[in-house]
């Protein structure tokens, strides 16, 4: 092949994207990675304040078609120091076990980026008080909140969550139940521990999901707790998923990945076949078929790009191309849609530290994210200077003016993240919305109350309610959609040349990094199969039967970078 020729081209640069395009770098093929934008990351990047004001003030322009967000409103002034922060535009928590975290560790990208436990997750309840989410057993035995019957039930029902549990006589005709429901009538535990377990455990976005999927993604959190500390989440530096999307770019470009960014597609076209006039770069083979399938052309470069396979989210779909393009299916066909159509987000920074505990020290909160063995690090919030990175759950109803119907979730994070300047925090807030988006109100009023409620607690009671530096509010619209029923029928070819990957949708707060690697791992592996059925093998090698028998999604590291990361 020549330097513009390649096996794939994938076009932006998504968390999905970029494990892919690592992933078939790794493999041995020739991959193009472009993206319009002039940042990595897509619609999960992560900004600066600068790029993040730009932006929002893009996506505000009336008349944006292709924005997916809705209703954007900003303070005018923006805080100095812009350079500094790390905004991410898909705030995320990691769980310690799970899809990404093997991606991470298996591809060796993990090197690239860094990561720090979660200090705490807490509730806020009806009557303005913040309690910490037991993080331990020994939490629960420590709380004096709970009474001894409500531990013993309690901790009955998280050995069944952290277990096997899909057998079990208490599941039996119950899976379909709502998880609330569930927790009280299955093992007597009062309205109010329900609640904790469903918004700040298993981070129901309503009380109308069902438990057995919400069990299962339950037992990935009580299971990733203990893995690197007493946390079960982890959060990245720089940003979070945005940076690890980078992590993967720069794989892949280790691997002999070609990067182009911030540069417009001019043109998608179809290579001819041989009963038409042979084109540009479109070589014909002994058989008369094309040797590349497609040919990209982009402003302001001067090489026209061609490729066997285009890997891209439906956004970049030409329309004369809708035809030939196979929506993959979603990974996880037993989970069912949150229901959620859009969210509405906030993004403010503050000066001033929080405190997510109770200030009554007579009364203990209900668990404690800290830890009392010895030799093991606390909070940082525990030590009196505040809360650094944190997540804070607003149960329906739980805040005045607020969502009575799902639950909102707010994360914190401060320079322990490396996501902002000394003495600074950013405050993302996310409200799933059911209803349609007619008849809301601004983001802005929907949001404002959880906001308020979050600034009013402040480390020092006398600086409450904190004044924030800079806020933001907008609806963030999923882009891509799964195909309608009515698909064209050349969808379904046997040996397609164009994918979609299963669109990344709205999903409990600790999900997308997880999802976004099942539907990666699928793409790849269809990615395979086609270039395979090309010809195209890369570094696998077929068997005697004509097929591969060990495709795998991440190949063994070198000896020598398994040593670099024991190091």
């Amino acid at each position: 092949m020549d330097e513009s020729s390649f096996d794939v081209i994938v076009l932006g640069t998504g968390l999905v994207e970029s494990i892919v395009a690592a992933a078939l770098s790794k493999a041995g093929y020739r991959v193009a990675h472009i993206d319009e934008n002039a940042h990595y990351g897509g619609h999960e990047g992560s900004l600066s304040l600068e790029e993040f004001v730009q932006w929002l003030d893009t996506a505000a322009v009336p008349l944006q078609p292709t924005s997916h967000l809705r209703r954007v409103s900003r303070s005018k002034n923006v805080p100095t120091q812009s350079r500094q922060y790390s905004i991410c535009l898909k705030p995320s928590v990691i769980p310690s076990m799970g899809p990404l975290i093997s991606s991470l560790v298996s591809s060796g990208v993990a090197k690239y980026s860094g990561f720090r436990l979660l200090d705490s997750v807490s509730f806020y309840d009806s009557s303005g008080h913040v309690k910490s989410v037991p993080g331990s057993k020994e939490d629960i035995f420590k709380s004096k909140e709970i009474s001894l019957i409500e531990k013993r039930r309690l901790m009955r029902f998280l050995t069944f969550a952290a277990g096997d549990f899909e057998d079990k006589k208490e599941l039996e005709g119950n899976q379909d139940l709502p998880f609330l429901k569930f927790l009280q009538t299955v093992f007597s535990l009062s309205e109010h521990i329900s609640s904790v377990i469903s918004y700040s455990l298993a981070f129901c976005m309503s009380d109308v999901e069902p438990t057995l999927p919400t069990l299962r993604r339950l037992r990935t959190y009580l299971r990733s707790a203990g893995r690197y500390g007493p946390s079960p989440f982890l959060i990245g530096h720089y940003g979070g998923i945005g940076d690890i999307a980078q992590g993967f770019c720069r794989a892949a470009a280790v691997s002999g990945g070609v990067y182009i960014l911030g540069r417009q597609i001019k043109t998608i076209t179809r290579c001819p076949t041989s009963t038409r006039p042979i084109q540009d770069d479109c070589v014909p083979t002994l058989d008369g078929k094309p040797s590349f399938n497609y040919k990209l052309c982009l402003e302001d470069f001067p090489d026209v790009l061609s490729c066997n396979l285009i890997i891209s989210s439906s956004s970049y779909v030409p329309p004369e191309l809708k035809g030939e393009a196979y929506h993959l299916p979603r990974p996880m066909p037993d989970r069912p849609s949150s229901g959620a159509a859009t969210i509405a987000r906030c993004v403010a920074i503050i000066d001033r530290a929080l405190s997510l505990q109770s200030r009554n020290s007579d009364t203990e909160t209900i668990g404690s994210s800290g830890n009392d063995g010895e030799g093991e690090a606390k909070p940082s919030q525990a030590l009196g200077t505040g809360l650094d990175t944190g997540v804070l759950v607003f149960a329906p109803s739980s805040v005045a003016g607020g969502s009575t119907s799902v639950a909102a979730t707010a994360l914190i994070t401060g320079e322990g993240s490396l996501s902002t300047p000394k003495g600074k925090w950013l405050v993302y807030i996310g409200l799933p919305i059911l209803s349609e988006l007619e008849s809301l109100d601004s983001p802005e009023s929907l949001l404002t109350p959880y906001l308020d409620a979050l600034l009013s607690l402040s480390l020092d009671p006398a600086e409450s309610p904190i004044q924030p530096l800079f806020t933001s509010f907008y609806l963030d619209i999923p882009t891509d959609a799964p195909p309608s029923a009515s698909a064209p029928a050349e969808a379904s070819m046997a040996s397609p040349t164009y994918l979609v990957p299963a669109p990344l949708q709205i999903t409990p707060f600790p999900d997308l990094p997880d999802d976004a690697a099942r539907i990666a791992e699928s793409t790849f592996m269809e990615a395979v199969k086609i270039l395979q059925s090309q010809g195209h093998l890369g570094n696998l090698r077929i068997d005697e039967d004509g097929m591969n028998s060990d495709v795998v999604f991440w190949p063994p590291l070198p000896v020598d970078e398994e040593a670099e990361d024991s190091d």
